[in-house]
């Protein structure tokens, strides 16, 4: 039964999708923000605390479907699921391409992508209404099959259809979710927090306190061949010592006390 109606409610999209997207804008942020600060660590500037955005808190989700003791999941019986007749809402072709454009956009910003050209969008988008099509018609023809009686070979007319078109059937759709969404945003909590982790450590002051020219080790290299004594460390330049016979007298003092040392 067709339902005509003027105003249609949707339910809310998957907050995990959501709370994808907000972790990758934030990890954008802070990535800017951890090149500014490093830009003034390097000129003795310490960044403002307040500056980095808080992190994105992960939505508390509401479990529907929760297992028994037995580890059992109840089956939940809906009308839809029995196949009793439901009122089915008609939305215009115009409605159906702004849904479909938005869950592309969606899609593509939960796996990062911020900006694209309308001309992909309504590529993209026909591409999706061309699937969502093949998918309706293959479901209309294996109910019609079961209808006259002949054997889908499957426990379902659902799960035929998803493996017929490619999605693995029911297990796949939801290795997908785990995988892609889950786990998904799994990693990008831990890519956030170690990007907030590494903004913290830019506010932590560094002490410059001053180091002598000679407080610092120096390696004394003796050639076997020839009696020659030369002296690497890049604070201490006897360059100049030639032509001073004080400086080379206290030079001199100087290699003598690391060898009784």
């Amino acid at each position: 039964d067709m339902l005509k109606t003027e105003e249609l409610v949707l339910p809310p999209m998957d907050p995990l999708v959501l709370y994808s997207i907000s972790l990758h804008k934030y990890a954008n942020d802070m990535t800017e923000m951890i090149r500014v600060a490093e830009l003034a660590t390097e000129t003795n500037l310490i960044p403002p605390k307040d500056a980095a955005p808080p992190m994105p808190v992960r939505p508390e989700i509401d479990i529907r479907h929760k297992r028994n003791n037995l580890n059992y999941m109840p089956k939940d019986c809906t009308p839809f699921t029995c196949g009793w007749d439901v009122e089915i809402p008609e939305l215009s072709e115009i409605v159906v391409k702004k849904l479909l454009s938005k869950s592309v956009a969606t899609l593509f910003a939960h796996v990062g992508f911020e900006t694209t050209h309308q001309s992909v969008m309504d590529v993209l988008t026909d591409v999706l209404e061309s699937f969502f099509q093949k998918f309706c018609h293959k479901f209309v023809e294996v109910v019609d099959d079961e209808e006259k009686g002949k054997n889908t070979g499957f426990p379902h007319v659902i799960e035929k259809v998803l493996v017929e078109t490619g999605m693995g059937g029911v297990k796949g759709l939801d290795d997908y979710y785990s995988n892609r969404v889950v786990k998904y945003v799994s990693v990008l909590q831990k890519r956030c927090e170690e990007l907030n982790d590494h903004y913290v450590l830019l506010l932590i002051p560094k002490s410059n306190s001053p180091i002598d020219k000679f407080s610092k080790i120096v390696r004394v290299k003796v050639e076997e061949d020839k009696d020659i004594m030369e002296i690497h460390n890049s604070e201490v330049h006897f360059a100049s010592l030639e032509g001073e016979p004080s400086l080379l007298e206290t030079g001199y003092q100087l290699l003598n006390s690391l060898e009784a040392a």
